[in-house]
């Protein structure tokens, strides 16, 4: 664990293999490629972010797993829920931006220079790699920053999420569930 960690410490392996579980439950042409590439990641040690949220080894997959946990739990409600490896794909790869993102440093957790730009959308290129995305889960992944991908990241305009959120109305859930859970004292 990190000197600069802002939690106890996660089980690493555990949390590993969560993922990896439930992702081989889904049942997609290319998700072994995507488990072998998050397998030699650094998607199951990295921070979720050098300084909101989750500041400490593991917090990147952490993160991942408390928003899977909270987005199924609510999306179980809706009327028209979405599948469950909708759910999976969308919560547990949501920030695959941030694979590779940061390094350890004296001072704490730094962003990598050179690193590609984007949030939700350079996640939904990653993922798109690998597997096809439903137009929901896209949307969903793309969108999960709500208004900070508006006006901070300016990836898309408002009018954009809105249409999204026409579509895919979890957006907003997802968002608030993403939100809420960078917000939390250590992030779990």
């Amino acid at each position: 664990m990190s000197l600069f960690s802002f939690t106890e410490s996660v089980d690493i392996e555990s949390n590993k293999l969560n993922v990896l579980d439930s992702l081989g439950m889904v049942r997609r042409q290319g998700i072994d490629e995507l488990i072998d590439y998050l397998e030699k990641s650094d998607f199951f040690k990295a921070p979720a972010s050098t300084r909101f949220h989750n500041v400490f080894e593991g917090g990147l997959c952490q993160h991942s797993i408390n928003v899977t946990r909270e987005f199924s739990k609510e999306n179980s409600k809706w009327k028209n829920p979405l599948p469950q490896d909708s759910v999976i794909i969308s919560g547990l790869l949501h920030d695959l931006c941030k694979v590779g993102a940061y390094t350890e440093t004296a001072r704490g957790y730094e962003t990598v220079k050179d690193q590609p730009k984007g949030h939700g959308r350079l996640s939904v290129s990653r993922v798109s790699q690998f597997i096809e995305l439903t137009e929901h889960e896209r949307n969903i992944i793309h969108c999960h920053m709500g208004l900070y991908s508006v006006y901070i990241y300016k990836e898309f305009s408002a009018w954009d999420l809105h249409k999204a959120t026409i579509k895919t109305p979890q957006c907003q859930l997802f968002a608030a569930i993403d939100l809420s859970d960078s917000r939390k004292k250590g992030g779990i």
